[in-house]
């Protein structure tokens, strides 16, 4: 899916989407209507105001569950997993899942819910200028000094290629100062029950973003839930344009199953530092219908990381 050039028809689709059920993330909501028994939401937390579909996050308390015994399981190479069955509300798999480490560009994943909760204009132009800057000197961008954009270009390259300039782009698109921003990040996870995580810069870049598996598999149902995000979080490859030069560039996604057409992504984030390790979030269907939320953190190599995806899914389509 390439990038949505009208604001206002992303609004027309999010409406119409509205009277039907988004994705499967809304099936709690839609059985409610129906008369089926649904969990009783816990008294002491309820979704975010700013959220489209508040429903859908009626879920994410259950994530504090703990995992039975496992049998079974995966041979698995990161050193914390974390994997949920979103219909059931069973924690299947749980490693190291409340450490706290950093999470380099899954972090993105936040800041887009940070900018989303501001309501930007998606449609505005902005100017690449230092505003845009990565906190490291060198940090990876194919958006450069002096190039326009659309806001949802910023977001489009941050969530499916995780520009670095990309991320800096939703926090001026935000309307908010950077430090604001940065504490708005803080409260949008607190938000969404992710009680261990706390962020210093909106590209994932900055060691001190700090998170836990449990925690960035929340973040993922949030974004797969939202009707805008989910659309860069789902995409494989993004189009974006210079608005100074109508200059079109196709860029493509990090995540390495997108395409799949064995599974139905709803959001995945992708993310590497040499602190972090390879990290991975997201949320399927699998081939067998299961909603699974899941994440790793801290692989050693780039391709343990996808082992142990594609290993957890697997495991969990067959359980």
């Amino acid at each position: 899916m390439t990038r949505l050039m009208s604001r206002a028809l992303v609004t027309a689709w999010v409406v119409t989407l509205g009277a039907a059920t988004f994705n499967l993330l809304n099936k709690p909501a839609q059985a409610d209507l129906e008369g089926t028994p649904t969990k009783p939401r816990p008294a002491s937390w309820t979704p975010p105001s700013w959220h489209p579909s508040p429903a859908s996050l009626a879920v994410l308390p259950e994530l504090d569950r703990r995992a039975g015994p496992v049998n079974g399981a995966p041979k698995l190479y990161s050193r914390a997993v974390f994997a949920f069955d979103v219909d059931s509300g069973e924690v299947l798999f749980e490693r190291a899942a409340d450490d706290r480490r950093p999470v380099a560009s899954l972090t993105k994943l936040v800041s887009s819910l940070a900018m989303a909760s501001e309501s930007p204009d998606l449609d505005r132009d902005y100017c690449i200028d230092l505003r845009f800057r990565p906190t490291r000197n060198g940090a990876f961008s194919k958006l450069s000094t002096g190039e326009c954009y659309r806001a949802w270009d910023f977001l489009g390259s941050a969530l499916v290629s995780s520009d670095n300039r990309g991320a800096y782009g939703m926090q001026v698109a935000s309307g908010l100062a950077y430090d604001e921003f940065i504490r708005r990040m803080d409260e949008v996870s607190a938000e969404l029950n992710m009680s261990m995580s706390t962020w210093a810069d909106p590209s994932g870049l900055e060691d001190e973003n700090l998170s836990t598996a449990r925690d960035m598999a929340r973040a993922a149902i949030a974004v797969a839930a939202h009707p805008v995000l989910s659309i860069p979080a789902t995409a494989e490859h993004w189009d974006i344009t210079r608005t100074d030069t109508e200059r079109d560039r196709r860029l493509y996604s990090t995540n390495r199953l997108a395409g799949r057409k064995e599974l139905e992504i709803l959001a995945a984030k992708t993310g590497y530092t040499d602190t972090a390790g390879y990290c991975f979030a997201g949320v399927f269907v699998t081939p067998s219908g299961r909603q699974i939320a899941l994440s790793v953190l801290g692989a050693g190599k780039n391709e343990w990381r996808w082992r142990d995806v594609e290993a957890l899914l697997r495991w969990a389509d067959e359980g």
